[in-house]
């Protein structure tokens, strides 16, 4: 029989762990790639099925609820499954209700700034600009700021959201973000010229 040293066990217990980390990934990889095949419990697992509810071409606004519920259950601050649900909410309802309210703050808390959520929630929110609370506004104005200052999307935003009040907010904010971008970088007074 072998003698087990130090050095073996330390290699034995890599390798278990090597192996215990591959299979995981393996689990993961097949989840992503295949969510109706095999069903892990995972958060993104869940997310990419109540996407893929929500673009089919009739859209399943049940099942992705569902999904995005089960993907809150095992990552309470996925900020799109907050959001995701916030805009079921408002298709089965027709208007922002107390419920979507506290959603999209729940998305807010789960991410302020964004960034995987920003455009998405932006464009929803300006576009139900008259609905929204002040402490939503808020958030939604700081975070719009921010956008602008740090990306050069912000006008494709402004672009895309129908509402007239939700666009006018949304290109003022816009506008102050880039021009703080521009006062940052000592361009404003070259813009101006």
């Amino acid at each position: 029989m072998a003698r087990m040293t130090p050095r073996t066990l330390k290699a034995a217990a890599i390798t278990t762990l090597a192996i215990a980390a591959a299979a995981g990934a393996a689990i993961t990889t097949a989840g992503l790639t295949w969510p109706d095949a095999i069903h892990p419990d995972l958060a993104p697992v869940h997310e990419m099925r109540a996407d893929r509810a929500l673009s089919a071409q009739y859209p399943q606004t049940v099942a992705a609820d569902r999904e995005s519920q089960a993907a809150l259950a095992q990552a309470p601050t996925a900020a799109n499954a907050w959001l995701r649900r916030a805009y079921v909410r408002q298709l089965a309802t027709r208007t922002l209700d107390d419920q979507a309210l506290d959603y999209l703050d729940k998305s807010y808390q789960a991410a302020p700034l964004g960034p995987d959520v920003t455009r998405w929630r932006l464009r929803f929110i300006f576009e139900h600009w008259p609905e929204l609370t002040p402490a939503l506004r808020e958030r939604a104005v700081s975070e719009m700021r921010n956008f602008a200052r740090h990306h050069s999307g912000g006008p494709d935003i402004v672009r895309a959201i129908h509402n007239p009040a939700g666009r006018w907010a949304a290109a003022l904010v816009e506008r102050s973000g880039h021009n703080e971008a521009l006062r940052d970088q000592g361009m404003l007074a070259k813009a101006a010229e």
